[in-house]
């Protein structure tokens, strides 16, 4: 789930925060930055949470329907095929999930008004009304009506993107990585097989020694990094540098220094398209033409290393 991209972005919130207070000592610093990566898990877990209470909805839909004065036959059925639905059942029944849930007290439950909203917007659609009237379905007609759910309701919802907001700042850029994680596990039911949770990390030892070991070299090196900036900038007033850019620019620097198996040309890649997204419309064609000067020069001063095929001239 985690990949260096956003593992860089986190870096980068912890720098900025770092020299936005300056009053917490580094080790409190960086038990943030790990904190904050574990965080996003949570953020994964409570968008499976929500699949798993909007069916819950559906079950209470049920009961409602059977209670009307006219019922009609399908307001008797005890069930619909999204009650039934493999997918989503995979989900609700994981023992994985529901402690993961239980443990970290992950519940939708409090927003009994809002999932009842959305389930009966839900609910009107024809997308829904198709799949009801199905006779059968299939696990593969069942992962694509939850895909479906998912993109419309979930993945992109002003109430739950305000929740997140609320309980956790950087929840907004985080759920760029937690919405194709969960597509991703939906996609990767299968029926009669038990459900499987994305692991948070692809090598946890490692993506944390290099979120770790990326901070506290830019930060130790920050001044240095600064002083050489300016000098390629030198048509511009340190002042009027966008302090997102000097700091991307920092990074990549302390990243091309010090990272001997990361080639040269994604360190620079990478901040450059960190830059699109965090930074002013101009800064990644100012940052990419610094970073182009400074490299050049720590080159010919031979004090980039670079060890394993494929990478020293790159």
């Amino acid at each position: 789930m985690l990949n260096r991209r956003h593992i860089r972005v986190k870096v980068l919130q912890a720098i900025y925060s770092h020299f936005q207070s300056g009053d917490e000592k580094l080790s409190v610093e960086e038990n943030n930055l790990l904190s904050s990566m574990e965080k996003i898990y949570d953020l994964y877990l409570y968008q499976l949470a929500f699949l798993v209470e909007l069916q819950n909805e559906a079950y209470r839909e049920r009961g409602e329907a059977k209670g009307k004065y006219f019922p009609t036959e399908d307001d008797l059925q005890a069930e619909t095929n999204f009650t039934r639905n493999r997918a989503v059942n995979a989900i609700t029944k994981s023992p994985d999930l529901l402690k993961f849930l239980n443990d970290k007290k992950i519940s939708w439950s409090e927003h009994k008004d809002q999932m009842n909203k959305i389930f009966r917007r839900l609910r009107g659609t024809e997308e829904y009304k198709k799949y009801f009237r199905l006779p059968q379905t299939s696990i593969e007609d069942d992962i694509e009506f939850l895909q479906y759910i998912y993109k419309t309701y979930v993945f992109d919802n002003e109430f739950v993107e305000g929740y997140y907001e609320e309980l956790n700042i950087h929840w907004y850029d985080d759920i760029f990585v937690v919405n194709p994680a969960v597509s991703k596990t939906i996609k990767n039911i299968q029926e009669d097989k038990e459900f499987q949770l994305l692991p948070l990390y692809k090598e946890r030892e490692e993506d944390r020694e290099f979120a770790l070991e990326l901070f506290r070299r830019v930060i130790s090196n920050s001044d240095e990094y600064e002083d050489w900036i300016k000098n390629k900038a030198q048509n511009w007033e340190l002042e009027r540098i966008a302090v997102m850019d000097i700091m991307l620019m920092k990074m990549a620097i302390c990243e091309v220094l010090n990272f001997e198996n990361v080639p040269i040309k994604v360190s620079l890649n990478e901040y450059i398209e960190l830059a699109k997204s965090f930074s002013t419309p101009k800064s990644s064609v100012f940052i990419n033409g610094i970073l182009d000067k400074l490299v050049a020069e720590l080159k010919a001063e031979g004090k980039i290393v670079k060890t394993g095929r494929g990478l020293i001239d790159n």
